[in-house]
C-alpha cells in the first residue's frame, strides 16, 4: 500500500516569533564564540589551543552524527510492504 505524502502540507510558515528566536540563537552563538578568539586556552594538546577549536569540533561532530544517522537509516530501514500479509 503506497501512501502519497505531501511534505509541503506539514511545513509551517515562518512566523515573526520564530525568526526572533532564531536571531537570538545566532547572537548567543556569536557571543560564545567571540571570547575564544581573545582568551588563551590552557590545553593539554596543541591543536586544542587554536581559536574556536571547540566550536568547530562541535559543529563537525554534529554533521558526522547526522550523516551517520542517514546511513544507518538506509541500512536498517524496511520496505513499505514489510508488514503486509502475504497470501
Amino acid at each position: 500500500m503506497l501512501i502519497e505524502r505531501n511534505p509541503q502540507q506539514y511545513r509551517r510558515p515562518s512566523t515573526p516569533a520564530r525568526t526572533h528566536w532564531a536571531r537570538a540563537l545566532y547572537v548567543v552563538c556569536a557571543l560564545t564564540l567571540v571570547p575564544s578568539l581573545f582568551i588563551h586556552p590552557h590545553a593539554e594538546f596543541g591543536f586544542a589551543e587554536m581559536p574556536a577549536f571547540h566550536a568547530v569540533l562541535a559543529f563537525v561532530t554534529g554533521v558526522v552524527l547526522v550523516l551517520a544517522a542517514i546511513l544507518l537509516r538506509r541500512l536498517i530501514m524496511r520496505g513499505e510492504d514489510y508488514y503486509e500479509h502475504r497470501t
